[in-house]
């Protein structure tokens, strides 16, 4: 098993390295760091600390709290407006096309109870956890995507939508990183959300 492993990692370092001989000029040592560091591991988890300080920078958000238990994001939050939110996300589907849509879609309950800037914000973590190049690792907030009503009770978020990610697109290196970096899964977990990327090809 460890022989296979260890055959394993080998394999994903020379694809890596093959990705980032393709970008020298840019951050190379902190972007070859990072994109191993992703794709050794593969697996990462954003516990409900994690969440709760992203939802806590959402636009117009005064405090708020996330706690992932029995399948679902739980959100409490108080708005700088007054206004008090409560409720429940679990997500759906994970959308990813090469050189194309990197999509995410969450069942909401009730339905019209949630506040776009939270998702929002949730989201841009997930992107930061995803493509951890998109911004500084002390950085707390990246922005938030475009939330959009796929059905009445589900929500569709383009993580390519999130502010910190646009800025990065710019770069020489964006596209072989959001290609070669791709979700497969995200699941929640008694206390986190956890997020499971795609191994990839490896091929020259």
């Amino acid at each position: 098993m460890t022989d296979r492993f260890d055959i394993l990692r080998s394999l994903l370092r020379s694809a890596a390295d093959r990705a980032v001989d393709r970008v020298r000029g840019t951050r190379v040592a902190l972007v070859t760091k990072q994109l191993l560091e992703r794709l050794t591991q593969q697996r990462w988890r954003l516990s409900d600390e994690v969440l709760t300080a992203a939802a806590a920078h959402a636009d117009g958000v005064d405090s708020a709290m996330v706690a992932c238990r029995s399948g679902r994001m739980f959100v409490d939050a108080s708005m700088t407006s007054g206004r008090e939110v409560q409720f429940t996300l679990a997500p759906r589907t994970v959308r990813f096309a090469p050189r194309g849509a990197k999509e995410i879609s969450f069942d909401v309950e009730p339905p019209d109870a949630h506040d776009t800037s939270i998702v929002g914000a949730l989201a841009g973590c997930i992107a930061k956890a995803t493509w951890p190049m998109i911004a500084p690792a002390d950085s707390l907030d990246v922005g938030g995507a475009i939330v959009e009503r796929e059905t009445a009770g589900r929500l569709r978020v383009d993580l390519r939508s999130v502010p910190a990610v646009r800025r990065f697109a710019s770069t020489q290196s964006a596209a072989m990183i959001f290609d070669v970096l791709e979700l497969e899964s995200i699941r929640v977990e008694p206390g986190a959300l956890a997020i499971k990327l795609k191994l990839p090809q490896l091929t020259p």
